[in-house]
């Protein structure tokens, strides 16, 4: 079963496993080299105790018998930063069982009536399953190729 807790900057060097590994399987293929590259650097070991130490981020991690197979981030009580399952743990729930604890944090310490994402074209799918929509359609900035997206709580 999985057990969710809060990250602490320890775990930093195994989100960042996990964020990358993900990464060059699923986004960077849509991405240029030079964003690729942008994206791989901003999960990084380093940037991710960064964030983990900033007030306005909040991760959590989901273990199964205490391996890490999933991390969601929230920046601002209002934007999904990272939600990210391992390949061989997709299709069970996880990311949605992660959100769904993210938001009623995030609810609990602000009042959010919209959460916001930029989608990866790959998760998008995922993120309309969990509600969102697009607001816009596919950007390409610095090489990296998303989606904006949006949910709204009212709507739910």
């Amino acid at each position: 079963m999985l057990s969710i807790r809060q990250a602490t900057p320890s775990d930093a060097p195994a989100i960042s496993v996990l964020l990358q590994d993900l990464t060059r399987r699923f986004i960077a293929p849509d991405c240029s080299s030079e964003g690729a590259a942008l994206l791989l650097q901003s999960m990084s070991e380093s940037a991710i105790a960064g964030y983990i130490q900033q007030a306005n981020f909040d991760y959590l991690l989901g273990e199964l018998d205490g391996e890490l197979v999933a991390v969601v981030a929230t920046r601002d009580n209002s934007h999904l930063y990272h939600l990210f399952v391992a390949s061989h743990c997709q299709g069970r729930g996880y990311a949605t069982r992660l959100f769904a604890e993210a938001k009623k944090r995030c609810l609990q310490r602000a009042n959010t009536a919209i959460f916001t994402v930029n989608s990866s074209l790959y998760a998008q799918p995922l993120y309309q399953r969990l509600g969102f929509v697009a607001v816009g359609g596919q950007r390409n900035t610095q090489g990296i190729r998303d989606v904006p997206m949006q949910l709204l709580l009212t709507s739910q």
